[in-house]
């Protein structure tokens, strides 16, 4: 598989390990409910009853889901490991330039945020207060007038954000050639499109065998 695939097949483990979590901890999965009626008590005639109380939807056993989850973290470490190999092959640094092309784009998107204030200039009403000939306190309004101007460069802000696109894309499409074109060596124990009842009969089916 290329190292896309890769990344792919860890969620997809991640993935599994988080359905058998869930089994595990249901507690329906986790108790053996029992029931015995004790006719017998209060009725002479009747006979008492044990019932063993079924759970409505069917579930693999806590044990082996367990032994799947230990199964699952193997597989994680040598996968983990093989794509560790596989970047290294590379002429650069996959994880430093998928991390500097995340900031080159929240940095993009924060200059075309910005760049939507335009300056602008409008008329108001203010309000003030006054005393008359009386001493008598009143309000008065008066014409205001506000401008708001641009406290950045706009065209420096400009050639910034072009040049934030041009390097994300090159950088981009470095990145999606190493996705592609690296190997990683690992043979995946299940189809990346399994569900996880699929994956448990598998790994049961090749256990017993």
């Amino acid at each position: 598989m290329n190292l896309k695939e890769a990344f792919r097949y860890q969620k997809f483990l991640d993935s599994l390990m988080t359905n058998a979590s869930y089994s595990i901890q249901n507690r329906d999965h986790s108790m053996k409910i029992t029931r015995t009626h004790l006719r017998h008590n209060a009725n002479p005639d009747a006979e008492d009853m044990t019932e063993v109380v079924e759970v409505s939807d069917p579930f693999f056993p806590n044990d082996d889901v367990i032994c799947f989850m230990q199964h699952l973290i193997e597989e994680k470490e040598k996968l983990s490991v093989a794509i560790g190999k596989a970047k290294a092959a590379a002429d650069f640094d996959i994880d430093a330039a998928i991390e500097v092309n995340k900031l080159t784009r929240d940095m993009l998107h924060a200059i075309k945020q910005m760049l939507r204030f335009k300056a602008y200039r409008k008329m108001d009403q203010g309000r003030d207060f006054k005393f008359d000939t009386n001493g008598v306190q009143s309000p008065y309004f008066y014409d205001m007038e506000i401008t708001a101007e641009e406290a950045f460069n706009r065209k420096d802000a400009r050639n910034a954000a072009q040049q934030a696109i041009e390097h994300a894309d090159a950088v981009s499409s470095r990145i999606d050639a190493a996705l592609i074109n690296l190997t990683v060596d690992y043979a995946p124990p299940y189809n990346v499109n399994d569900s996880f009842d699929d994956a448990m009969e598998a790994f049961l089916t090749k256990s017993v065998s």
